[in-house]
C-alpha cells in the first residue's frame, strides 16, 4: 500500500481545481466573505477604542497601528487565495505548532497555490493564517474575530434555549423518580433509548447553526435551522433525511449497557450547537451512562464558529446572566442549568481540554503518530463524541471515496489499530465527501434533482465503527 500523506490520501484529495466541486465554490466565495467580515469586524473594534481605557497614549496609538497592520494582512491574504497565488510560509508568530505547520508545508504544500493544494490543508492553513495576524501583535493577540458572530447567534436563539432546559430538567426528574413500581425495567430502557434518539439527533442538527455557512441567512432562517429537529414528530420527520443511520445499533451494541464511564466530546460550532452538546452531556451524566466527561475546544478561533475554552465559559456565563430576559419558569430552567453544570466544573465531572492536533491540516488517520500524548488520552474513554463536518472530512481523509465504500475502510487506522475505541460519526453533510451509503441512495439522490445534497446541510450521516476496544465508543461530534 502506498504512503498516505497529507498529499496523498488514500483516494485521490479533494481539492479546488475541480470547479464542479464544493471546495471551488467554497475557495472563490465564501472565504472572501469571511475573511471581509473579519476585516469589517475589526475595523469597528478598534475605532471604537476608548483613549481613557488604554494606561498611556502610547499604548493607545500602538493598539491602533496593530489593528491596521492585522486589516492589511488581511487584504494581502484576501487578494492571494482570489487570484489563486502560490501559497507562502507561515511566519514564525510565537505559536506552538508554528514547527509543525513548517513541516507539513515545507514537504507537501511549498509549490502549491490555493486552488491546487488540497481543499483541507488550504482550509486549515487560512484559519491558522488569520489567527497568525493576530499572534504577532501585543494587544491583539488573544482577540477572537469571530466572537461577536458567535455570542450573537447564541442570544438569537435563546427561546429555543429555554425549551431545552426546560425539557432536560424534566429529563433528569424523570430519571430520578424512574424507579417507582409503576415502571418496569424494560419501560424504563425503551424510556432510555427513546431519549438517547431525541438528544442524538438534536445533536446532529444542531449543527444547522454552523456560522461559516450562514452568510446570507436572517435571524429568522437560523432560529428555522435550530428549531427544526425538536420534538418527537419533527425528529421522526428528520430520520428520512439521515441517509445512514447507525443510532440502533450503538444503542443495542454499547451505550445501554455503560455505567459511570468516561465520555468525551470533540467539540465543533459554539453557541446554540456547544448549548445542546452539554445537554446531552448533562443527560449521560444524570442517567448514569458517564460519570465524568472530557470536552476537546479549540486552542485558537477556528472555522468562524468553533468553540474555544473562552467560548465554552462564555457560554455558560450567558445562561445565568441572560436568564432575566425570560419567565419565572424559565429563569428557574436555566438556573438550574447554570448550577448544576458550574458544579460539574468544579467538581471535575466536566473537564475541558484542548490540543494542537485539532487545529492542524492533519486528517485524523495520523492522530495516532502526530499526536500520541492525545490518542492515547482519548483512548481511556468509554465514548468521544466528536460531531460535525470538518471532523467527518478529517476522519475519511477528505478524499474521492466511493459513496458505498465503507464506514470502517475510509477512517483507515482508526479502525483497525489496537485499543482504538468504537467511533459513532454524527454529520450534516456539507462537503462534497461521504461514505458508508446504502447501495441504492447515491441514485435515488441524484434522481432527486437536488443537485446540492452532498453539502446542503439538509441530509446527515450518522456511522458507527466498533473499534478495537472492548465496551468502549468513540462517538465523532460539526469538529
Amino acid at each position: 500500500m502506498d504512503t498516505i500523506t497529507p498529499l496523498s490520501p488514500s483516494r485521490p484529495a479533494l481539492a479546488a481545481t475541480d470547479k464542479t466541486s464544493f471546495a471551488y465554490t467554497t475557495t472563490r466565495d465564501r472565504w472572501p466573505v469571511i475573511i471581509t467580515k473579519v476585516i469589517d469586524g475589526l475595523y469597528q473594534t478598534y475605532h471604537s477604542l476608548n483613549k481613557e481605557e488604554s494606561e498611556t497614549e502610547l499604548e493607545f496609538e500602538t493598539k491602533q497601528k496593530e489593528a491596521k497592520a492585522i486589516i492589511e494582512e488581511m487584504g494581502k491574504i484576501k487578494y492571494q487565495l482570489q487570484r489563486d497565488k502560490p501559497l507562502i510560509p507561515l511566519e514564525d508568530d510565537g505559536e506552538s505548532d508554528v514547527l509543525m505547520w513548517h513541516n507539513v508545508f515545507n514537504t507537501y504544500f511549498h509549490d502549491k497555490t490555493w486552488y491546487s493544494a488540497t481543499w483541507l490543508f488550504t482550509e486549515c492553513y487560512l484559519y491558522r493564517l488569520v489567527h497568525s495576524a493576530f499572534a504577532k501583535t501585543k494587544y491583539w493577540r488573544n482577540y477572537d474575530p469571530f466572537a461577536r458572530q458567535k455570542e450573537e447567534t447564541f442570544k438569537a436563539s435563546f427561546v429555543a434555549v429555554s425549551e431545552l432546559a426546560k425539557r432536560i430538567n424534566e429529563l433528569t426528574n424523570g430519571l430520578l423518580s424512574s424507579s417507582s413500581a409503576s415502571s418496569t425495567e424494560e419501560e424504563e430502557q425503551e424510556r432510555r433509548r427513546i431519549v438517547f434518539h431525541e438528544l442524538a439527533q438534536v445533536c446532529l442538527w444542531g449543527n444547522a447553526t454552523d456560522l461559516s455557512l450562514l452568510t446570507n441567512l436572517s435571524g429568522d432562517d437560523v432560529e428555522k435551522l435550530q428549531r427544526g429537529g425538536r420534538g418527537t414528530e419533527a425528529l421522526k420527520e428528520s430520520e428520512k433525511n439521515i441517509l445512514a443511520n447507525d443510532l440502533d445499533r450503538v444503542w443495542e451494541e454499547k451505550l445501554k449497557n455503560l455505567r459511570n464511564g468516561r465520555i468525551d466530546f470533540v467539540l465543533d460550532n459554539a453557541g446554540f450547537e456547544l448549548y445542546v452538546d452539554m445537554v446531552f452531556a448533562d443527560w449521560l451524566i444524570q442517567a448514569g451512562y458517564a460519570s465524568e466527561i472530557h470536552f476537546h475546544a479549540k486552542r485558537i478561533p477556528w472555522f468562524v464558529s468553533d468553540t474555544t475554552p473562552a467560548d465554552f465559559h462564555w457560554l455558560l456565563s450567558a445562561i445565568s446572566n441572560l436568564s432575566s430576559s425570560f419567565s419565572t419558569q424559565q429563569q428557574s430552567d436555566l438556573t438550574r442549568l447554570s448550577t448544576r453544570w458550574s458544579s460539574y466544573l468544579e467538581n471535575k465531572r466536566w473537564i475541558l481540554h484542548t490540543h494542537q492536533f485539532w487545529t492542524s491540516p492533519y486528517a485524523y488517520w495520523h492522530l495516532p503518530d502526530e499526536a500520541p500524548d492525545l490518542f492515547a488520552d482519548i483512548c481511556k474513554a468509554d465514548l468521544v463524541l466528536l460531531k460535525g463536518d470538518l471532523n467527518y472530512r478529517k476522519l475519511v481523509y477528505d478524499c474521492k471515496w466511493e459513496f458505498t465504500t465503507p464506514f470502517v475502510v475510509a477512517i483507515g487506522p482508526l479502525a483497525t489499530i489496537e485499543g482504538v475505541p468504537a467511533i459513532l460519526a454524527l454529520r450534516t453533510c456539507k462537503a462534497d465527501v461521504i461514505v458508508g451509503l446504502p447501495a441504492g441512495v447515491e441514485e435515488k439522490m441524484e434522481a432527486s434533482g437536488e443537485t446540492n445534497w452532498l453539502y446542503s446541510g439538509k441530509y446527515a450521516v450518522v456511522q458507527y465503527s466498533l473499534g478495537k476496544k472492548d465496551n468502549s465508543i468513540f462517538l465523532l461530534s460539526n469538529v
